[in-house]
């Protein structure tokens, strides 16, 4: 069975796409050039642009998968199509995580843009969506981490909370043994020994 691809949606994600990404690049044209004014922290002018320009390349980094994923359709060459495809799925790069380093209030251009990407959250799968929303509820900017050492600390304990989960998922797993079914040997026997 051949799979299909619907040209039909991956150019209405491709315009919408593209239609944010140009109001993103004339909304990072319109910031001041990089200083350097020794503030760097977030919400700076300096991570605002560093911000806008993650959301602008990542906007245009999701045009061009899905321009491919066409081109491949298009020139007939369907196992190509098809993994363009697959990766055209893929949520676009720092969106909408750029805004993370960006002033608020963000600009009505940006608020626009990520306004349209939501609109076709759905073709790039799960949490696009609840990121974008967060991001626009966000009252402040909060990347980069005002105390580097507080962050690395929680990222060392939430790392570490990970591991431990995983172990003590694979722990409980190892010490039940798996029910083999037509086995009657029982653990201690000589049978089960053989």
């Amino acid at each position: 069975m051949t799979q299909s691809i619907d040209l039909e949606e991956l150019a209405f994600v491709a315009a919408v796409m593209e239609r944010a990404h140009r109001l993103l690049v004339a909304e990072e044209k319109k910031l001041p050039p990089r200083t350097a004014d020794g503030d760097e922290g977030p919400g700076s002018p300096h991570q605002t642009l560093l911000g806008a320009g993650e959301l602008t390349r990542g906007a245009d980094d999701a045009v061009r998968r899905i321009a491919l994923a066409i081109g491949y359709a298009c020139a007939g060459l369907h196992a190509h199509a098809l993994r363009a495809t697959k990766s055209a799925h893929i949520s676009p790069r720092s969106v909408p995580g750029g805004t993370d380093r960006m002033a608020r209030p963000l600009t009505s251009g940006t608020i626009e843009a990520l306004k349209l990407v939501r609109q076709v959250s759905d073709f790039f799968g799960e949490g696009l969506r609840e990121n974008i929303d967060k991001a626009l509820a966000a009252r402040t900017a909060t990347w980069p981490p005002a105390d580097w050492t507080h962050y690395e600390e929680q990222r060392a304990k939430s790392a570490a909370t990970a591991v431990s989960a995983t172990h003590t998922a694979a722990t409980s797993a190892a010490a039940t043994p798996p029910a083999v079914s037509g086995c009657r040997a029982v653990s201690g026997s000589s049978v089960a020994d053989q």
